[in-house]
């Protein structure tokens, strides 16, 4: 019998990270995407679950057609995001499988206002023959289930603590799923309804984390366990625990050799007996306290550079190197993304590295955001004051270069380099463009200045002054 399942993710807060453990196994992706002939089609993952720094898996154009094909080698079974431009769908992929897939039409070739921090429509995706087995099926079918039960016992669950009908959900789930013992899929219930007794306050915080922390493996790859990880060490170093809440944990992080410190420090605490955990833990604490605390953060960036390259646990060494990546992302002194995109001119092309030599100033636009265009026109007697000293580039974000190349020409007075985005959204992200019109000064040897930098009606020329001067 033919199975078929027609699957619609909504993008999620958190996505998988690839284990990073274990024998890889190959996975082949085959389908079809009517059009998006000539498109990038992307597999996507995050580097870990709590700073969800995006890992592209592989990626394949898709041809005249509108078919696609993709093989890779995954460890472990992995929460994938499926992605065409901006348009995004989820599943998740075994070791070993072969997924066949149709994506539903939508138009690619709107002209909504390009921004990758907000996606503009959802892919659907159809798995053929996805077989009774499938873990998305199970997951998705319990989800479906999970959502209702919440829905209608809500009150009972929150206001009321009717512990009892924890129990009968249980009870159910079991009936439901009993013989399938895939064990990301066991995990995936057994975290997901720790989340419904938090909400119940069905047992208190010391007997919740000894269910479900203490002598327990630290599931790195399982989306319910991280997320239930995420909302139960929300703040726990300097709030939610009893004990380290009362311990001033500025100066040991400030002080000499602070990492064995502050795992000596935190081990006071019984739910953080396991020591991959607690390290884990002691990540999270500090993410937290680089955004909160500003006299912190030099010497939590070297902290994350010491268990990145000591910590014994190799997932809490990918953990510390995307925090400290993340932390110190455009900030003064870090590389400038680098890029190559089209000019004036469609068949040349220039790269950042090409300017190379004098400092940058960078800004991304777009013809029809009237802040960018009266940005842009005071910023025509900086480019004639400063254009032998300073890089001016603009990177137009509209869908089409046409229309960069035709307001080019109608706009003569723009003589610097202009350049398109070209459908790379990853520049974007790697940028951080969540407004029009965002402005960045790169140095002469390609590191960042200022990100975002004031724009020419915020005093851009005085920092331009400051760089040459």
């Amino acid at each position: 019998m033919k199975h078929q399942s027609y699957l619609q993710f909504f993008p999620l807060a958190i996505l998988i990270c690839l284990c990073l453990t274990g024998v890889s196994q190959p996975v082949t992706v085959t389908g079809s995407a009517i059009g998006a002939e000539g498109k990038t089609i992307r597999l996507i993952t995050w580097g870990d679950l709590i700073t969800f720094k995006e890992v592209k898996v592989t990626e394949s154009v898709i041809d005249t057609m509108g078919n696609f094909s993709m093989a890779f080698d995954l460890p472990s079974t992995s929460y994938i995001s499926v992605a065409i431009d901006l348009h995004r769908s989820n599943l998740y992929m075994q070791p070993g499988q072969t997924y066949k897939m149709k994506l539903a039409p939508i138009n690619y070739t709107d002209n909504l206002e390009v921004n990758p921090f907000i996606l503009s429509q959802n892919l659907e995706i159809e798995l053929i023959n996805p077989g009774e087995n499938e873990l998305n099926i199970w997951i998705n079918a319990y989800d479906n289930k999970y959502n209702q039960f919440l829905l209608d016992n809500f009150n009972a669950l929150y206001l009321e603590r009717k512990k009892n009908y924890l129990d009968t959900f249980r009870i159910q789930v079991n009936g439901w799923y009993r013989g399938i013992d895939q064990p990301y899929f066991q995990n995936y219930m057994r975290y997901k309804t720790a989340g419904l007794e938090q909400i119940a306050r069905a047992f208190g915080p010391y007997n919740l984390a000894k269910s479900y922390f203490i002598d327990q493996p630290v599931l790195y790859y399982n989306v319910e366990y991280m997320q239930f990880f995420n909302n139960y060490f929300t703040k726990y170093m300097t709030a939610s625990s009893d004990i380290l809440r009362k311990i001033d944990l500025t100066p040991v992080i400030k002080g000499a050799t602070p990492y064995p410190k502050l795992m000596k420090t935190l081990a006071a605490d019984s739910v953080l007996k396991n020591e991959d955990l607690r390290e884990l833990v002691l990540l999270k604490g500090l993410f937290e306290l680089f955004y909160t605390n500003t006299e912190l953060q030099e010497p939590i960036i070297d902290i994350f550079s010491t268990i990145s390259n000591e910590s014994p646990w190799e997932m809490n060494r990918v953990v510390a190197a995307n925090m400290k990546a993340r932390v110190t992302k455009l900030r003064m002194g870090t590389p400038a993304p680098g890029f190559t995109l089209v000019g004036r001119q469609k068949d040349q092309s220039h790269s950042l590295k090409d300017f190379l030599g004098k400092p940058v100033v960078l800004n991304f636009w777009t013809t029809f955001c009237q802040g960018c265009l009266a940005e842009m026109e005071l910023e025509v007697p900086l480019y004639a004051k400063y254009k032998d000293q300073v890089e001016f580039i603009s990177i137009c974000n509209d869908r089409y270069w046409i229309k960069m190349n035709y307001f080019a020409m109608i706009k003569p007075e723009y003589a610097w380099t202009l350049l398109h985005f070209s459908d790379n959204t990853d520049l974007l992200v790697d940028y951080e463009v969540r407004t029009y019109p965002l402005y960045v000064v790169i140095d002469k040897e390609g590191n960042i200045v200022q990100a975002p930098a004031p724009s020419p009606s915020e005093g851009l020329e005085q920092l331009i002054e400051d760089l040459i001067h």
